[in-house]
């Protein structure tokens, strides 16, 4: 059997990815984790056996859905931080890669990651296992760029601590203004931190101003 096609000719989506689709716009976007399975079945134009089929179970969705955005989202963050050689621009990556992921990949009206923590307390392990390694991504990457810095031990556990509060404050504001307002004050707000955290660096670190990076 050929494959199905749009209106406008194109390939339609395997089933799969219509399912995929489907929960990202309608749990993430502009719906919220509780929307029934109906409602995402009737936007995939797909039906119940093949959710189950594929995910096993709504449950099995959503996290098919947050694996996808982790691998997406560490990709675009990845790009930003390979794409500079400063150690301020890459440890302010996180920003630009937040205004591409909006705007070319997955967007979403705040954080995903923290919608479906908050809105499900009782997790597969295969969920709990999504979920630890957004937040896992989250510091480790932070850590790792914040010691390209030069500071101390301590001065970089502490800048680590402040920036990973920023980005998770970053994602809270979204629901109050446009996400472009919100990562132009996220960013503004973590630069401040490496210039201070900078200015109070031992001899030997990053000699460059903070300023250069912007």
């Amino acid at each position: 059997m050929p494959p199905r096609t749009r209106s406008d000719g194109t390939p339609q989506p395997a089933v799969r990815d219509r399912l995929l689709d489907a929960v990202d716009q309608h749990l993430f976007v502009t719906g919220a984790i509780g929307t029934p399975v109906d409602a995402i079945l009737r936007a995939a134009g797909a039906s119940p056996p093949s959710l189950y089929k594929h995910f096993g179970s709504k449950t099995g969705l959503i996290t098919a859905a947050l694996q996808r955005r982790l691998e997406i989202w560490s990709t675009v963050w990845q790009d930003e931080i390979d794409a500079t050689s400063h150690p301020v621009r890459r440890v302010l990556s996180v920003y630009p890669a937040m205004r591409r992921y909006q705007q070319e990949h997955l967007q979403e009206k705040w954080c995903a990651f923290s919608g479906t923590r908050a809105a499900v307390p009782q997790r597969t392990p295969e969920l709990q296992q999504v979920l630890d390694a957004e937040t896992e991504l989250l510091r480790s990457r932070h850590a790792e760029l914040v010691a390209g810095l030069g500071l101390g031990p301590k001065a970089s556990a502490t800048l680590t601590s402040q920036l990973v509060v920023v980005y998770n404050g970053l994602l809270a504001q979204m629901l109050r203004e446009p996400y472009e307002e919100a990562i132009d004050d996220a960013e503004a707000t973590a630069l401040a931190l490496v210039e201070s955290a900078l200015a109070r660096r031992p001899r030997g670190g990053v000699t460059a101003r903070a300023r250069e990076s912007r």
